[in-house]
């Protein structure tokens, strides 16, 4: 019985290329990151008017409208004059 002739496996090991990161890209990420945040509260604060508006026109508490309201009134206003 004879045997196949053995081949050697080869394996090339190499560094991979990697793209340099500067001072510039990580600022921009952070801006960007940022920028995307900042949206987001803008957007989530326009969200909650909205509801607070709409929920106020939904219920007045104005008493000359002729809606009784069953809120307390604080009358922290300044006295006129």
């Amino acid at each position: 019985m004879q045997q196949q002739p053995l081949t050697p496996l080869i394996i090339e090991l190499t560094d991979p290329v990697t793209e340099e990161i500067t001072v510039a890209d990580v600022l921009v990420g952070a801006l960007n990151f940022s920028g995307v945040i900042v949206l987001g509260a803008v957007l989530l604060a326009l969200l909650f008017a909205g509801a607070l508006i709409g929920l106020r026109r939904l219920s007045p508490s104005n008493p000359l409208n002729g809606d009784a309201s069953n809120r307390t009134r604080l009358d922290l206003h300044l006295p006129s004059r």
